[in-house]
């Protein structure tokens, strides 16, 4: 019973500090890799990250300070992964990109976040239940790939398939509803 608040407390206390930080946390993040998603990707795994480490963190530091270290380590991972990647953006089409989603209207990401479930949902199950593992139970992709008896490169290779059909389910469901 108190270790259970115990972990509690530690919980509060990692969430606070996150949520605090999260803004120049994810700042941070995306001035090392530029792309958008990869820097969603980087904060999630950082987060989790550091969730796993927090117990090493000595609370007389600054929070950021210790963060932005882990993050470090994150983006150093997903560099390594994406030297395997033949297909690059050049910097000049990432920051396009970005700049392009920065001005998207607010009702076109509204309409995109309210035609994400459906898409899901038809995902074949095996899809379903690898996002669940990677995105909802924020478990890391090598464990998720030992868990799976696969390599954590087929993984990855599979979440980019879903991450990309998702993606097209999405954009066809907002080009149906404009069209009616």
């Amino acid at each position: 019973m108190q270790q259970a608040q115990s972990t509690e407390i530690k919980r509060a206390q990692f969430t606070g500090l996150l949520d605090q930080s999260r803004t120049r946390l994810f700042g941070y993040i995306h001035t090392l890799v530029r792309n958008l998603s990869d820097a969603d990707d980087v904060f999630q795994q950082t987060a989790m990250a550091m969730w796993r480490r927090f117990d090493s963190y000595d609370p007389s530091r600054s929070f950021l300070h210790w963060a932005c270290g882990v993050a470090r380590f994150e983006v150093a991972t997903l560099r390594r992964s994406q030297t395997r990647d033949r297909l690059r953006f050049t910097d000049e089409t990432e920051l396009l990109l970005i700049d392009s989603f920065a001005q998207l209207p607010e009702a076109d990401i509204t309409e995109r976040q309210a035609a994400l479930p459906g898409c899901i949902g038809r995902l074949p199950e095996a899809d379903r239940h690898l996002l669940e593992a990677c995105y909802y139970r924020e478990a890391e992709v090598a464990v998720v790939a030992q868990k799976l008896e696969r390599s954590p490169q087929s993984v990855h290779n599979s979440l980019k398939r879903i991450r990309r059909a998702l993606f097209e389910c999405v954009s066809k469901a907002i080009a149906r509803v404009a069209r009616e």
